[in-house]
């Protein structure tokens, strides 16, 4: 039977969303802002047009209260005073209808002020959300582990989607895994996985951070069987700066041991034309080879060649 910590451990693999916290509730009125900025934009949409039509709605029927306190509203019409609500609110104010009464002035006071407030929240969280800095990072469907030159190492692609480069890139691989501690206690365990060049001057198309897989590797001597008992994740992060914006960018990914693809390597996307234009083929980012059909189409390729 799956213990729970094991349940629980695919963290960053499978998504935050799949995690069950025990103990601690999440109020959205608690982190209004966060779960505002963070939602999807179908969520942000469909709720804000919720919260929108509710809030008119209370307000049309606090005028309705006051059946004669909007002057060019028929008595007894929820759609006038539900749209003199709407008129209200936005501050616009065509004039047909006009409150008359002390008890609508009052209403119509608390709504003007009330829709001012509300729409400044939603300007600054629509700006916030398009604002927001995003970096625009591929991240290779498959962690490869390959034994080239006398060396194991791990390679995992990255590439830069967008036509600005990204300046000062730090990339960090990290495994992650469950262990089991003398006192039967589970603990999960971060070590860092030093790369050859972790730091990236610019990072205008694509890269290939490496792992050494050598006797000083948190990797090394570690099995598929066993990276599957610990629950093993790579956890890869990347840092840098998008030159169009002056921003500081964010990505992240993971792979768990069944994202490891053994005794494969990617293929060459970049390529320089005769005209010395660079070529950057995406749909090739996550094709693979090993080395024995390298060494065969290298082959075929120099037996067509005339001596």
């Amino acid at each position: 039977m799956e213990s729970p910590q094991s349940r629980s451990h695919r963290l960053e693999d499978s998504g935050h969303d799949r995690v069950v916290r025990v103990g601690q509730v999440d109020r959205i009125w608690s982190d209004f802002y966060h779960h505002a900025l963070t939602a999807p934009w179908s969520t942000f949409f469909w709720g804000s047009l919720l919260v929108y039509v509710v809030v008119n709605l209370i307000f049309a029927l606090l005028y309705m209260c006051d059946g004669g306190g909007v002057r060019g509203a028929q008595p007894g019409s929820f759609a006038d005073f539900f749209f003199f609500s709407v008129q209200t609110l936005s501050t616009v104010g065509y004039g047909g209808m006009v409150p008359v009464s002390r008890t609508a002035n009052l209403i119509a006071t608390v709504e003007v002020l009330g829709g001012m407030m509300i729409n400044a929240l939603a300007t600054g969280l629509i700006f916030a959300r398009f604002s927001r800095p995003r970096a625009r990072v591929m991240f290779s469907n498959k962690a490869l582990v390959l034994a080239e030159n006398g060396q194991m190492h791990l390679d995992i692609r990255i590439a830069n989607c967008r036509r600005s480069p990204i300046l000062s890139v730090d990339v960090e691989f990290a495994l992650a895994r469950l262990i089991h501690m003398p006192s039967g206690r589970v603990v999960r365990q971060f070590d860092p996985l030093p790369l050859q060049q972790s730091h990236v001057p610019v990072l205008r198309f694509a890269c290939t951070p490496t792992h050494v897989i050598n006797t000083q590797s948190p990797l090394h001597g570690l099995t598929e069987a066993d990276l599957s008992a610990q629950e093993a994740e790579i956890i890869v992060s990347l840092t840098g700066t998008d030159e169009a914006s002056g921003q500081t960018v964010f990505a992240r990914s993971a792979y768990g041991f069944d994202r490891m693809l053994y005794n494969h390597r990617f293929v060459d996307i970049i390529n320089a034309g005769p005209d010395g234009r660079i070529t950057v083929d995406y749909t090739r980012f996550d094709h693979t080879e090993s080395p024995q059909d390298a060494n065969a189409v290298r082959a075929e390729y120099l037996s067509d060649q005339p001596d």
